[in-house]
Parts: C-alpha cells; structure tokens; sequence
C-alpha cells in the first residue's frame, strides 16, 4: 500500500507528536518539522503528499512557509492548523493558496475529513 506522506509543521513538540499518531494509527507515513526553516529542507529532500502547517511559530512565520511553498510546489496541499482567531489571518492564507484552515484546538474527524477531501483533490 502507498502510504500518503504528511508534512506536520509546528513548533509545539507535543502537538507535533500527538498529530504524527493520529496519523500513523490513520495509515498515513508523517514527517515533522519544528521550524518554517526545517519544513522547506524536509520538502527539498522527501517527496511529500500534504502539509499540516501552524502559523504562529518563531524565526519563519507559517505565512512565510505557506508562500514559499505556494512559489516551489504550487499543487501540494497545505491545511493551517493555528490558535489564531483572526478572520484576516484565515482570509490571507485562502487568499494566498491554502487547501483548508482549521483551528486548534482541532477537532480530529474535521482534520481527517480535510486531510482525505484534499488528498483526492490532488490525484
């Protein structure tokens, strides 16, 4: 079985863990990265399917990754998991090319159905 290969981009290690299980139990092969910087390399080197990615991290905001990713693999989808309640925030990243927006704390059947819609869009 191709298993399909999710990027998780957050700077918080317990949200990265907690996601990269759901995953794993969901039947899907999780990659994690902790920064905007390491999310970018990670996608330089492994052929990756999805992108789970935060927007309020330090260093390379998620609006920054979401950009370069939108320059260097404009098809690959990336859903924004955040904190950030702000309807301009959620509006900006639809507006720069995000696949889905789904607040934290997230609701995990809403992620799954994201994660599977998103991953059919694709083939």
């Amino acid at each position: 079985m191709n298993k399909y290969r999710i990027l998780i981009v957050d700077d918080e290690q317990n949200v990265c863990d907690f996601l990269e299980e759901f995953l794993q139990f969901k039947g899907y092969a999780p990659l994690k990265a902790y920064s905007g910087v390491e999310a970018l390399q990670s996608l330089s080197e492994k052929k990756t399917d999805l992108v789970l990615l935060d927007i309020l991290m330090p260093g390379m905001s998620g609006i920054e990754v979401l950009e370069n990713v939108r320059k260097l693999y404009p098809d690959l989808p990336v859903i924004i998991l955040t904190g950030v309640k702000d309807r301009r925030v959620v509006d900006d990243t639809f507006n720069m090319g995000a696949s889905d927006f789904i607040p934290k704390p997230i609701d995990l059947d809403v992620l799954e159905q994201s994660i599977t819609v998103n991953l059919h869009r694709k083939e």
